[in-house]
């Protein structure tokens, strides 16, 4: 054959398959731009131009390895979807007379003008969509807006390099799909049946005690430690159980069905139920398959829009006041209460020379250890590093010793308290009597902080763990007792820890220079004494938050759309496929009789019997996994259950609403073939 016939054998096949390619080219296309755009605005230099938006561009970086290494994914799954449709096709060219060297250079030409049309496509929609994806960017994390149009030639590169290495294993991929499989296997392709899996109760079981198991890891978890610990554990034997169940269960399902002859001897379930028994295993699978990418839209969708509405919120519960100082340092030394005073006499002296008024003082310094903490005892002693497999880190509690003086001062409280006696006071799950152990000394607890006075004065912020508040009447004597613990690593164990916040009278743009100021004074002032120290204001780091949350949120947006899109190809390849199974079932019961009212009412039956399955069990996913979202959300200062609640709910009802197109997308598209009109 003359080589310039492959092509054109190559273009004539995608032609007429357009019903199949059509989609396919649409998906690459899509995948290419978003890569295009993520590496636009990570790597092109357009948003680093922008202060405090480092974070997201780092955020956008990771958007494009999680593009690349799902967009090989999902493409296998679309290319074999297409081979396996196009199989009696091969199978009649080797009727014909064409051997597998033959098949080969046909389906490389075929890769070679999808990947020319996923590539110009998707570059050219990259590059027209850039503009506008920087103008959302930057209105997601608060940037000036540059209205400069540009073209990275990196980004095109890149972009070029590593959609050609997928599509390059997508051609080795179909490559063994058609030189290794038997002429006859080929032509006989579309015909070829799937055995129910053995064992399927074995399967079934096996899938229920896995997704239960990693049901009870996500709701036992308590602390935002414990979440990042244990989440991803939790998420992959959801993902095994759930395909394992829906395998097992769609084979159990037709097997129920078919037994109960009032349901299955009926016109509008019979062909329905027996065209699904034909495919058991793959329709659990592929039913697994769109039940874990609906998961993934609605916990990320539903966790970074909830990030980026309470940015404000986490804004405040990190730099609670205007002008936040801070000073942190391990060990113990009973000059550090100067240390801490001439700092906050040097800070209020530049306040003044500033011409500032102050408001809304809070200063303190306190000593802090971290242990094990369990039947009203925190274990000073306990080395992680050797227990790091075993430990419960819902039982990690910091307690942090406060002086008498410091805490009738910021509370307007007048109490007195005795040498061994302490006011306490909780954040998170700690549950303790009168009594209270901190590595060998105990106390008496003869007074209680309530949670509304700690969060009015913020004695404690931003803490991602169980905290004990403790108030002792020296609190140098205290810190003295434990200053000889040790970690694992033989570093002191407890931390001296200095903070100073206070409101002003100045705009954003002054408290911004007063603390720049500030902060140069604080590193000058603790220069050498190797301390963490630093002076911030609540203006300064709003554009870092917003660009952190806002990141996170446009990457959620970009990544859903993809997820959503590869959910619609998976749903509409699959009922395309089994439309082309089933035409000549349902032509056959034509013939005996069946009505087309009747081939609607029974498409109506699968389909509704098979399309819900997948929504539902995402939602049950999402309402099981939201309490642990809500844990990983604190470490980034999200507390607001409520919203993350109404955030999930909203998102669930609009991809509901979109699922259930789909739905009458893809059945209209499915009856036009199994009723012969396309």
């Amino acid at each position: 054959m003359k080589t310039g016939m492959y092509p054109r054998i190559a273009l004539g096949s995608i032609r007429k398959n357009g019903r199949l390619y059509i989609p396919f080219f649409a998906a690459s296309i899509l995948m290419v731009a978003v890569y295009y755009i993520l590496h636009f605005l990570a790597y092109s230099g357009i948003t680093k131009e922008y202060a405090g938006s480092s974070t997201a561009t780092d955020m956008l970086a990771l958007g494009t390895y999680v593009m690349a290494v799902f967009g090989t994914i999902f493409l296998f799954y679309t290319q074999s979807a297409l081979i396996k449709g196009r199989k009696n096709e091969f199978g009649l060219y080797s009727v014909l007379g064409m051997n597998r060297h033959n098949l080969g250079r046909i389906v490389f030409f075929e890769t070679l003008i999808s990947l020319g049309i996923a590539l110009a496509g998707g570059i050219t929609a990259g590059i027209g969509l850039s503009k506008l994806a920087e103008l959302a960017f930057s209105r997601m994390v608060l940037v000036p807006v540059n209205y400069r149009f540009s073209i990275s030639v990196r980004s095109v590169i890149t972009t070029v390099i590593i959609y050609s290495i997928i599509f390059f294993l997508i051609y080795l991929n179909s490559l063994r799909q058609v030189r290794f499989t038997k002429t006859i296997d080929l032509i006989n392709a579309d015909k070829t049946g799937e055995k129910p899996p053995k064992a399927n109760w074995v399967t079934g079981i096996l899938g229920v005690v896995i997704l239960l198991a990693g049901y009870f890891i996500a709701l036992r978890i308590k602390q935002p430690l414990s979440a990042l610990i244990w989440f991803f554990i939790a998420t992959i034997l959801v993902i095994i159980g759930t395909y394992l169940v829906l395998i097992a269960g769609s084979v159990l399902l037709c097997r129920i069905l078919q037994k109960n002859s009032r349901f299955y001897y009926r016109t509008n379930h019979f062909v329905s139920v027996s065209s699904m028994a034909c495919r058991m295993k793959r329709n659990g699978a592929g039913l697994a398959s769109i039940c874990i990418l609906l998961t993934m839209i609605l916990v990320m969708i539903s966790s970074t829009s909830s990030l980026y509405m309470n940015s404000e919120e986490a804004l405040s519960n990190h730099y609670p006041n205007q002008i936040n100082a801070h000073a942190q340092t391990y060990g113990y030394d009973k000059n550090y209460g100067d240390v801490a005073a001439g700092i906050r006499e040097g800070i209020d002296r530049r306040v003044a020379e500033y011409g500032a008024a102050v408001t809304g003082k809070i200063y303190f310094y306190s000593y802090f250890l971290t242990g094990y903490y369990e039947k009203s005892r925190l274990d000073l002693e306990l080395n992680p590093l050797d227990n790091v497999t075993t430990i419960d880190y819902d039982k990690v509690v910091q307690a942090y010793f406060l002086d008498i003086e410091d805490y009738n001062r910021i509370m307007g409280r007048n109490e007195t308290l005795s040498p061994g006696e302490v006011i306490t006071g909780t954040i998170g799950n700690v549950k303790y009597g009168d009594e209270i152990t901190i590595g060998n000394e105990t106390y008496n607890v003869t007074g209680k902080i309530e949670d509304s006075d700690l969060e009015a004065h913020r004695i404690i912020t931003n803490s991602a763990i169980s905290t004990l508040i403790i108030v002792v009447n020296d609190l140098n004597a205290a810190a003295e007792h434990y200053a000889g613990f040790r970690d694992a690593l033989g570093e002191p164990l407890m931390c001296w820890n200095w903070d100073y916040r206070f409101d002003t009278n100045l705009d954003p743009a002054g408290q911004i220079e007063l603390g720049k100021i500030l902060n140069s004074y604080i590193h000058s002032e603790l220069d050498g004494q190797k301390m963490v120290n630093y002076c911030e204001s609540h203006e300064a780091q709003r554009g870092d938050f917003y660009s952190t949350f806002g990141g996170l949120f446009f990457l959620g947006i970009l990544l859903s759309v993809i997820f959503l899109v590869s959910c619609v190809l998976i749903i509409y390849y699959k009922q395309i496929s089994e439309g082309f199974e089933d035409q000549a079932r349902f032509g056959i019961m034509q013939k005996v009789g069946m009505t087309k009212v009747d081939i609607r009412k029974s498409i109506n039956s699968q389909m509704l019997t098979v399309f819900l399955i997948p929504i539902i069990t995402a939602c049950i996913h999402l309402a099981v996994v939201l309490p642990v979202i809500h844990k990983l959300l604190m470490l980034f200062g999200f507390d607001n259950m409520p919203l993350l609640i109404a955030s999930a709910g909203i998102c669930a009802l609009i991809c509901g609403i979109f699922y259930a197109g789909i739905y009458k997308v893809t059945s209209n598209a499915y009856y036009r073939i199994v009723c012969g009109t396309e």
